[in-house]
């Protein structure tokens, strides 16, 4: 798709081709030096119109009234530009623009409906159903991100990786329906724990995992972070037909690096940290809650 800066381009080509076929066409009528000055208007204000709507699209689809303002000189423009060759009158010019802005908000209307579709879409792919957390799609597009500033040294990344554990056993024992329960369970209690994080960012990631990417927030947070999180993790209790159980969680830490020359790398170093112990806070490698 084409950038801002393209769009306009395009647009002020056209408008110098539409220019330059109605008033140098002399089957139509002879040039005079004011039908050649006000066209020549008309091509300018097409194209600052053009820039000025693209630059401030989402201001002026916002007020109505900057879109009926924009509607009207952009409409106008376009008749000044091709009005020296049409030889109207004051009523047929003032109906060519009112046409043309009937045209475009017709436009404007069809290109809200399908943004709104489209932005609903993204907002289904961005969030995970079970859970309401941002999805591994959300989180693979940020965890790029983050990644890149990080190398660029423009951000101080950490990232925490949470597993459920024995979730396998839960879904077994008690059916994916209590499973689904402790997901949430959990989830929630990750959420309510992260909220004083400016730079905290929550997905789920897959499964049972959840994943944490923190920016410009430094070592020691992140662990205290975590710590909070298991210790709200082990707090619950969940009730079900077959008994009471609890639930507990493994969490790794780990700090961008230099070493980390891939983002793959980086993620996969805080992964191998799940596994040094059950329900436990795993710090570069360090068990820190033992």
């Amino acid at each position: 798709m084409l950038n801002e800066r393209g769009q306009v381009y395009i647009l002020t080509l056209v408008a110098t081709i539409f220019f330059i076929n109605f008033n140098f066409n002399r089957g139509i009528h002879d040039i005079t030096p004011l039908s050649l000055a006000i066209a020549v208007i008309g091509l300018l204000v097409i194209a600052v119109s053009a820039f000025v709507i693209q630059k401030y699209s989402v201001a002026i689809i916002e007020n109505k009234l900057l879109f009926v303002i924009a509607m009207i000189v952009f409409a106008t423009s376009w008749g000044l530009l091709i009005l020296p060759s049409q030889e109207l009158d004051v009523l047929l010019f003032i109906a060519l623009i009112c046409k043309l802005i009937v045209y475009m908000t017709c436009i404007h209307l069809v290109n809200s409906v399908g943004r709104i579709q489209y932005e609903a879409l993204i907002e289904r792919i961005n969030t995970d159903f079970l859970t309401q957390l941002s999805s591994r799609t959300a989180f693979e597009k940020s965890f790029d991100q983050s990644f890149k500033a990080a190398k660029n040294k423009t951000i101080q990344l950490a990232f925490i990786i949470l597993d459920i554990d024995n979730f396998k056993l839960v879904n077994d024992t008690y059916g994916h329906l209590i499973g689904d329960a402790v997901l949430k369970e959990v989830s929630h209690a990750i959420r309510e724990n992260i909220v004083n994080y400016k730079g905290a960012e929550l997905f789920r990631i897959g499964g049972e995992e959840f994943g944490i990417i923190l920016e410009n927030t430094d070592y020691a947070e992140a662990q205290k972070m975590s710590l909070n999180i298991l210790k709200a993790v082990n707090e619950l209790s969940v009730n079900t037909d077959k008994g009471t159980f609890g639930v507990t969680i493994s969490i790794g830490v780990a700090e961008w690096h230099e070493k980390d020359k891939t983002k793959e790398m980086f993620y996969n170093r805080a992964e191998s940290y799940l596994y040094f112990a059950k329900n436990a806070v795993t710090v570069d490698g360090v068990i820190v809650n033992r």
